[in-house]
């Protein structure tokens, strides 16, 4: 499973990508009213978005280490 979290694909881990893709679908839920648009939801997509530079941060510091 920590395989899964190593892997890379297109420069980026796939929780890198995974991350990506909940960041899009909540703008895309809340654009269409799926969700409210609240504090909560801003919130959420803050943690999310916090997640995706902490990926992207341990990407580098990965690939850096590597070559």
């Amino acid at each position: 499973m920590m395989n899964l979290f190593t892997k890379h694909f297109a420069g980026q881990s796939i929780v890198s990508w995974a991350l990506q893709i909940i960041l899009i679908w909540i703008a895309w839920a809340v654009k269409s009213h799926q969700i409210p648009n609240n504090l909560t939801t801003i919130f959420g997509a803050g943690v999310v978005l916090l997640l995706i530079y902490t990926s992207f941060s341990l990407d580098r510091r990965g690939n850096h280490h590597k070559g």
